[in-house]
């Protein structure tokens, strides 16, 4: 099946934005007297903020009200604007340039909402994208495929002409549940037990083979690869 869509995820794969995003939560989550740490936040990447932290609640003990967590997620969502100072990947710029050169269509899918974004990427950045999915656009988030199906939908291609190119177990687990082809990269979790579900996995954006998986007829197989077998 030929290659006609690539999917992207936001956070740790457009742009370095985690190391923020702990920040934020850190910053918020320190009044119950608990920290916040990176390895906290990398596996529920891709989900929305309301979810990161109800995760976060249970994981670390608190009992908060439904009121109390959405309070955190919208405060987190403030502060993460103030503070961050995210950049785009220089070699997810240069894979972007290299697609829309191919008439290839291109859709971002993220949990994150578009008012995150824009700080990091700017409006200009964001109309290289056919489609864009965010967090608050579908009734259920990653890990659930819906996301990328309706990004599929909305590009009009089937999902397996689609490859998404994920950092989290989430995203990656939505991906596969959605019939797609889906790179890991490791700009975020190195231990690759938990980017297992993914067709390949890479270093970065920089080692991802484009230009080899659109030459191909088909880059689906039975048995899925990554970059170290």
């Amino acid at each position: 099946m030929t290659i006609k869509a690539v999917l992207f995820d936001f956070d740790g794969v457009i742009a370095d934005t985690l190391t923020y995003h702990v920040r934020a939560w850190l910053i918020h989550f320190i009044n119950y007297g608990v920290n916040i740490f990176p390895e906290d936040i990398y596996p529920l990447e891709g989900r929305t903020a309301e979810e990161i932290a109800r995760n976060l609640a249970q994981k670390k003990g608190l009992s908060l009200s439904d009121k109390e967590i959405k309070e955190i997620a919208q405060r987190k969502r403030m502060t993460y604007r103030r503070i961050t100072r995210a950049k785009v990947y220089p070699a997810t710029e240069e894979i972007i340039k290299f697609l829309k050169g191919k008439s290839i269509k291109l859709g971002l899918v993220t949990g994150s909402i578009l008012s995150n974004m824009k700080p990091v990427v700017g409006e200009e950045f964001l109309k290289n994208f056919d489609v864009i999915i965010t967090g608050d656009e579908v009734n259920n988030a990653k890990p659930d495929p819906e996301p990328y199906l309706v990004a599929a939908e909305r590009s009009g291609v089937k999902p397996n002409e689609c490859i998404v190119i994920e950092n989290a177990p989430s995203g990656i687990k939505a991906a596969k549940k959605a019939g797609m082809y889906c790179i890991a990269v490791k700009t975020t979790i190195q231990d690759e037990q938990y980017l297992q579900e993914a067709d390949l996995i890479v270093k970065d954006m920089s080692k991802i083979p484009i230009k080899r998986l659109l030459a191909k007829k088909q880059i689906f197989k039975l048995n899925y690869f990554t970059a170290n077998s």
